[in-house]
């Protein structure tokens, strides 16, 4: 009945402003389908490439540097020291009168609100500490809302401006041994079983552990002695590369399997050891694919193709029809970004750990024991710091680094060197295909630069070699011998410095990270 006196309002409205220009059906449509919340300001980009970067910066740092209030101040932390689920009080000033987008933290690990989060006022915090969060230092974060943008998938984002973070006061979280045991013998041992979807590339045991100098030449890390695997044998037995390891499949043949190990460890470039966390940026991943007896053969060509340390597992089980393989992420010292993958994807931190996982879906999904442990365990990875660095090159470098307005996007702000903002394609530039999901949120989310020395080359698709080539305005010019097409209007990441000495003073500061 109501319905019907809904059709009958909505045909009476035609009558009456039918005739008087007005069009009852585009008020229905606003109604329904409000329009698109404003977007960032369209850019008209310079031909002189070494002033590109300053108009981006001019039309879009006034949003996104912190408001001119002053940063939280935590006066104090009661307890200091407690299991998860412990009740923190944090006293100071300056936390605002709600908590809205901000955060209190411990290592990084937000406290959820309205879950974790008991109490917030300007002066007093209650929370307790999340279930998966270790030891480090308790902080209080402002991120001063600006507004909501809409994405090309129909996601709402809210955006604000860069953070403003108080200083940190040490608590030890309590009852977590066994919990990071668990997440390191998973990070290295549990293959999600994934080599049961792997049987479908039929890739045979001999091919692995038959010759383990054959793979070396790929880029795969020998085990050898150098790594410190924990208990990962629980999960699958191993072989002689880091991260790949063998189990049997449901045909009973022995398969093929990688843990997080296998992309997410590399070596350090300064001292040559082997570190977890790192991105293995000489892995050769497509190798190990292109060796499987029963691949087609353009696809064999393809993942042939894939550059070191990159990955395109959309190329087979999730085709989205582009070759497009995209770096390895760094997975050390950043668990405290909100959002997550180099498109910027908002997602719970225990879920960006399985993230892999979730896309493989049952019955490769991993239980919350699972996520949670392998979350402990890398929450207590922290940067790595380069011990070849002049210092007296750095200090002139991160003079630099703020006088030519890096920190506008790479803010230091709890020490991550990122606002975590989203820019978008027609700003920041691309020279590969965007993936599905750069698709869906429109732009390319701002890195970290911690642990950069490491983990070269640079950009979403490796395609710098050098942190002097993404600085040297030669790059983005076409006659250059270091110049790469870029795949959208504008070139990639079009911020450069034009003096030789300054720019080599910047990469000093940027390799002390």
């Amino acid at each position: 009945m109501k319905n019907n006196r809904a059709i009958q309002l909505a045909l009476m409205m035609v009558v009456i402003f039918g005739n008087s220009g007005f069009r009852p059906i585009d008020l229905i449509k606003k109604l329904i389908y409000p329009e698109a919340p404003a977007k960032m300001p369209a850019i008209q980009l310079p031909t002189d490439v070494t002033k590109i970067g300053d108009a981006i910066l001019d039309a879009y740092a006034s949003e996104m540097v912190p408001s001119g209030d002053k940063d939280p101040v935590i006066g104090d932390v009661n307890p200091r020291e407690g299991p998860p689920g412990t009740v923190v009080s944090v006293t100071g000033h300056g936390f605002g009168s709600a908590q809205g987008l901000n955060a209190v933290s411990i290592n990084l690990t937000e406290a959820q609100p309205m879950v974790e989060v008991l109490e917030w006022s300007d002066s007093k915090i209650r929370f307790t500490v999340p279930i998966h969060c270790t030891s480090g230092d308790v902080n209080v974060v402002l991120w001063d809302y600006l507004r909501t943008e809409i994405t090309p998938n129909g996601s709402f984002r809210t955006v604000t401006r860069n953070p403003r973070a108080s200083k940190g006061i040490a608590f030890q979280v309590l009852g977590q041994e066994e919990n990071i045991k668990l997440g390191h013998a998973i990070f290295f041992g549990w293959t999600q079983l994934n080599e049961q979807a792997s049987s479908k590339l039929n890739i045979p045991r001999t091919k692995i552990a038959g010759d383990p100098l054959r793979w070396k030449k790929y880029g795969f890390l020998p085990r050898a002695n150098e790594v410190d695997e924990g208990e990962a044998d629980r999960f699958s037995m191993k072989t002689p590369i880091v991260g790949v390891r063998l189990q049997h499949g449901m045909d009973g043949q022995f398969r093929v399997g990688y843990s997080c190990a296998f992309c997410h460890t590399g070596r350090d470039p300064a001292t040559g050891k082997i570190v977890p966390g790192l991105p293995s940026s000489t892995l050769q991943f497509g190798k190990l694919i292109a060796t499987a007896d029963n691949l087609p053969e353009d696809m064999r060509l393809q993942a042939e193709r894939w550059p070191p340390g990159t990955a395109d597992l959309s190329f087979r089980f999730f085709p989205d029809g582009v070759e497009n393989p995209t770096a390895i992420m760094l997975a050390r010292g950043i668990h405290g970004m909100r959002l997550w993958s180099s498109a910027g994807i908002p997602m719970p931190e225990y879920q960006r750990h399985s993230n892999a996982w979730l896309m493989q879906g049952s019955p490769y999904m991993a239980t919350l024991k699972i996520s949670l442990s392998l979350c402990c365990y890398l929450t207590t990875l922290k940067p790595i710091k380069n011990p070849n660095v002049d210092p007296v090159q750095a200090e002139f470098g991160r003079k630099v680094f703020f006088e030519a307005r890096c920190d506008t996007c790479h803010d230091p702000s709890l020490g991550l060197y990122t606002n975590q903002r989203v820019i978008p394609f027609d700003a920041l530039g691309s020279n590969g295909p965007p993936t599905n999901r750069m698709k869906d949120s429109g732009g390319i989310r701002v890195t970290t630069l911690m642990s950069l020395y490491a983990t070269a080359p640079y950009l979403h698709d490796q395609s710098v070699p050098t942190l002097d080539d993404l600085l040297n305005p030669a790059r983005l010019v076409p006659a250059s011998a270091i110049y790469r097409k870029p795949v959208t209007i504008g070139p990639a990441h079009p911020f450069v410095i034009r003096d030789d000495q300054m720019r080599r003073a910047l990469v000093e500061f940027l390799n002390s990270i």
